[in-house]
């Protein structure tokens, strides 16, 4: 594999996996969200695990394919700096995305999966879940547009 190959195909996957995994959490938030405001608590509560599997089943993957595709694109421009800024401002909002899933998100899956609250706590829950994850959303949103973005400043440095 020749450098330019490897670097597009590591690029490439920072880029497709982090919009892709920005895409599930969009996806996520206007269908099961819309479906669960209005849907009867009981009847959430009892369908909220099979839902969270489905759904981890493809967003962990995408979310750990990102990291890799993010560690060798920043690895790659370590020395160009204007470069390597944008390619961190994307690391950072991964990280700070990852660090937002595991400190609130994990643990209130796990409760609900747990069937730990009443009907009205999981009401006020599912809602709180929903309006925390439209900025989850936002964040991932930014990290394929950080990292496209360093794709094309790399592109023009080289090109000049």
């Amino acid at each position: 594999m020749t450098p330019d190959t490897y670097r597009k195909a590591v690029n490439m996957t920072a880029v497709v996996a982090s919009a892709a995994f920005a895409g599930g959490g969009l996806l996520i938030l206007v269908s099961y969200g819309i479906r669960w405001l209005g849907t009867d608590p009981l009847v959430w509560r009892t369908g909220f695990w099979d839902e969270f599997l489905n759904f981890a089943l493809t967003i962990i993957p995408l979310n750990l394919i990102t990291l890799v595709g993010l560690f060798f694109s920043v690895r790659l421009d370590w020395k160009n700096l204007p470069v390597r800024r944008l390619w961190m401002w994307a690391v950072w909002l991964y990280v700070a995305n990852t660090v937002f899933t595991l400190g609130y998100f994990i643990p209130q899956n796990i409760l609900l999966i747990w069937d730990s609250y009443t009907a009205a706590e999981a009401s006020s829950v599912r809602a709180t879940w929903l309006a925390l994850h439209v900025i989850r959303v936002a964040i991932a949103l930014a990290v394929p547009v950080f990292a496209l973005l360093a794709v094309l400043k790399h592109a023009e440095r080289h090109a000049a």
